[in-house]
């Protein structure tokens, strides 16, 4: 069903509020989850907001944020978030970057004790609306083995990365270091639908479509093999391990509603000016762009994008025309409003 996005935002905040979430954290909450829906990833999208309003209520995520400095440099910080929303924390972890890579050339900071924060884009690009480069990384419970192995060892630890550009969108890469994020195997089970081999196998380790039976102890798979892993296992050293807290196998999942979860976030900012003009930086960048679109096509294809466009595209579609959420998860929507005695999604 399509929903136009005013709709869905008013109904988050609602929900939000009645968690005890102050208006403005439950504005920005709100807001990385309708990106991920508008832009086609409903894996972080509003199929999300019942499981933390859950966590909440049982004391698991604060309601109201508490985000502590303790330690703070020239160029860097680590912010703890006290169990905090990770959006809140990777927000303000973002904007502190971004603020000392305005007067140092770089800034990186790193936050420990926080929650899933959504879509790691949305931190990225914070950085290229300001002209400069962004990264956002981000450790998870574990989901993949080792290469070779049959634990789960690492999670798929999101990675993005945004730049400014003269085209009309930043450049963006926004992905999972799993062929798939485990949010779409929890999406495709919610709507009974398979997922594509080579996403995960079941418990013994053989492939499967079914998504139940990656969920059923079986593994996700990383991304280009042991290429992923390892780049995985790099961002679980800037994550938990550089933060001194949990990671790896130490980290419950967030489905666990008896223990809290203790997510850390790493944040590195790039002043482009420091190296090169931003203008002539974001001509180079659309220049390097049209060598990827004018570029020889395989037989078949008609267009070829870049990092990033394809969700720019949809999201601008989407944000104008209305979001589509499926009946499964309007269903658990629903239930969640019932639950907080707010008003219904008006339809």
């Amino acid at each position: 069903m399509t929903i136009p996005a005013s709709v869905l935002t008013e109904f988050s905040n609602q929900c939000l509020a009645k968690a005890g979430v102050p208006p403005d954290e439950a504005v920005l909450i709100t807001r990385t989850l309708l990106e991920a829906d508008a832009r086609g990833i409903p894996s972080h999208g509003l199929m999300r907001l019942p499981l933390y309003v859950s966590r909440i209520r049982k004391g698991l995520n604060r309601a109201a944020s508490r985000i502590e400095t303790v330690g703070d440099h020239a160029s860097t910080a680590l912010l703890d978030a006290h169990y905090s929303a990770g959006q809140i924390a990777a927000a303000r972890a973002m904007d502190l970057a971004i603020a000392k890579a305005g007067e140092h050339g770089v800034g990186a900071v790193a936050v420990r004790n926080s929650n899933h924060f959504g879509i790691a884009a949305h931190y990225a690009l914070k950085a290229a609306e300001k002209g400069m480069i962004g990264l956002a990384a981000s450790n998870t419970t574990p989901l993949m083995p080792p290469t070779g192995g049959a634990e789960k060892i690492l999670g798929n630890n999101p990675l993005a990365i945004a730049a400014p550009s003269a085209n009309p969108f930043p450049l963006l890469l926004d992905m999972a270091l799993s062929n798939a994020a485990l949010g779409k195997i929890l999406h495709a089970k919610m709507t009974g639908a398979p997922i594509p081999e080579g996403w995960g196998t079941d418990k013994s380790g053989k492939p499967t479509t079914d998504p139940v039976a990656v969920l059923d102890g079986g593994f996700m798979l990383p991304v280009g093999g042991a290429k992923g892993f390892g780049l995985a296992f790099m961002i679980e050293l800037l994550t938990g391990v550089l933060g001194g807290v949990q990671f790896s196998r130490m980290i419950p999942s967030m489905y666990d509603l008896t223990q809290r979860q203790s997510i850390a976030h790493f944040l590195l900012v790039i002043d482009v000016a420091r190296f090169i003009e931003i203008r002539r930086f974001k001509a180079l960048a659309a220049q390097l762009s049209a060598y990827v679109k004018n570029a020889a096509r395989a037989e078949g294809v008609e267009e070829l994008y870049l990092p990033g466009e394809i969700e720019f595209q949809k999201e601008k579609e989407r944000m104008a025309s209305g979001i589509p959420i499926d009946d499964k998860v309007l269903g658990e929507l629903r239930e969640l409003a019932e639950s907080l005695e707010v008003p219904a999604l008006n339809l």
